[in-house]
């Protein structure tokens, strides 16, 4: 059992450092994952005021979440401010209780305050607490949202999960180079 919390520990600090060692390209393939993710958002109705009254939105167009007692998640996105990309995000959450499966996700955040998108930028913004139930393609997320400038809304996309589960995830937020203009 404590070689499987090492072992996710490892896992999970080397996808981490992968990711934050790559360069910051926002490219036509994950430009159109976004707009993809984007779209389904856009379809739910009850998203729509979210979209109407938000500063900025951060889009995570493809999650991975595995579990079995322990369990952790991955993400990388793109945070968007007046309809144009400033940077890439990257989540990261770990989790513990009653939770077994793997399960494919898109997530979007919504910042509502100055403050809150300030303080995601700044990185290691976290976000705590989730309930989900996943099978196939059919399924609901529900994270509460405990920062009332921050509203988080998910998209399960596959997989098998069901979880009850507490824990945190944490974002980490990199800007796009100085001039570089995403398509």
């Amino acid at each position: 059992m404590k070689s499987c919390k090492h072992g996710l520990v490892v896992l999970i600090l080397f996808l981490t450092s992968a990711c934050v060692m790559q360069p910051v390209v926002y490219d036509e393939e994950r430009a159109q994952a976004v707009d993809d993710a984007l779209a389904a958002f856009r379809a739910r109705e009850e998203l729509t005021p979210f979209f109407e009254q938000a500063l900025a939105y951060a889009v995570f167009p493809a999650n991975w979440r595995a579990g079995t007692g322990f369990g952790g998640a991955f993400g990388t996105g793109w945070l968007l401010e007046g309809g144009e990309v400033t940077g890439r995000a990257l989540m990261v959450e770990a989790f513990v209780g009653a939770n077994l499966g793997l399960q494919g996700d898109r997530k979007i955040l919504f910042f509502r305050s100055e403050s809150a998108l300030d303080q995601f930028k700044r990185g290691r913004f976290e976000f705590t607490g989730q309930a989900n139930a996943s099978v196939a393609t059919v399924g609901k997320a529900v994270t509460p949202g405990y920062n009332p400038d921050v509203a988080m809304f998910v998209e399960v996309r596959g997989g098998l999960m069901l979880e009850a589960s507490v824990g945190t995830q944490r974002y980490d937020y990199f800007p796009l180079a100085v001039g570089r203009v995403a398509p």
